[in-house]
């Protein structure tokens, strides 16, 4: 099912850039566009499975997702942001032992991940 939503979502983002750049996008691109993305996306699964797993954790935090998007500058920053703006304040206080703040710098915190069905709504994220 989320395959063909994918594709789906894949469909009407071609559908929109025909309309607005007067162009033509054969079934076969978008289908092709709809096959690469989605391998794309079991590829970050992975490596995220495997960051975590290094890090000697079952679950995905925000560390891992910068890891990823560590060679996509533009991402990185967002990325970067949407942690800060997470983050609450907490007024440091510096101990002898440093290892007792390691543990601050892997805090989960929860996400909302939003499926994008057009590009209207990836506007919205934007």
């Amino acid at each position: 099912r989320l395959k063909a939503a994918l594709h789906a979502a894949c469909g009407k983002i071609c559908d929109q850039l025909q309309i607005q750049s007067n162009i033509t996008v054969d079934k076969q691109v978008v289908a092709a566009i709809g096959d690469v993305t989605f391998q794309q996306i079991e590829t970050f699964c992975q490596d995220l499975d495997v960051f975590s797993k290094h890090g000697k954790r079952t679950t995905i935090n925000s560390d891992d997702v910068r890891l990823l998007c560590r060679r996509n500058p533009g991402l990185f920053d967002k990325i970067d942001d949407v942690q800060r703006s997470l983050k609450p304040s907490k007024p440091t206080s510096r101990s002898n032992n440093s290892r007792s703040n390691i543990s601050s710098r892997y805090d989960d915190h929860n996400v909302d991940i939003t499926v994008v069905e057009s590009s209207s709504d990836m506007d919205d994220i934007n």
